[in-house]
């Protein structure tokens, strides 16, 4: 007589799970792999190639342009804290900062002491040209005057 070992089918079955769910998990990481690129490569546009490939990598064409453009950044900056990428126009969730250097900053924003100065000294010389003609008498342009210069 012969000894069988029992089987169960139970066996196939979880084998066979574990076979799909490997597909599957593969099958995810190269759908998913220009994002992933794009991550570790630290793109500007991680997070717009992450969503392209999301939704639309399944038409093939739209995986192959986030590979490639995972891939190559569209502008290298000469500054090492710059974007690389953004100067393209398809940079859409990165800022790219300028840095502006005022060559004379005096011209953009005159100090407010000149201005209130040559206010006092015009508002005086009308004054004066009040007494002289004859307008307000020597009390009225004293007080007047008085009031100029406090302010």
């Amino acid at each position: 007589m012969l000894a069988s070992t029992p089987s169960f089918a139970g066996d196939d079955v979880d084998s066979g799970y574990a076979i799909i769910g490997a597909f599957l998990l593969i099958g995810a990481i190269v759908y998913e792999l220009p994002a992933i690129i794009a991550f570790a490569r630290s793109h500007p546009n991680r997070w717009l190639i992450l969503v392209l490939c999301t939704a639309l990598a399944g038409t093939g064409i739209v995986w192959l342009g986030c590979l490639i453009w995972a891939f190559k950044a569209l502008h290298i900056s000469n500054d090492p804290d710059g974007s690389n990428g953004g100067e393209s126009g398809l940079n859409l969730l990165a800022n790219d900062v300028q840095r502006v250097r005022l060559e004379n900053p005096s011209i953009m924003h005159p100090p407010i002491v000149q201005t209130v100065h040559h206010d006092a000294i015009d508002k005086l010389e009308r004054l004066k040209k009040l007494l002289d003609d004859g307008v307000i008498d020597d009390a009225q342009f004293r007080r007047m005057r008085d009031l100029i210069a406090s302010g």
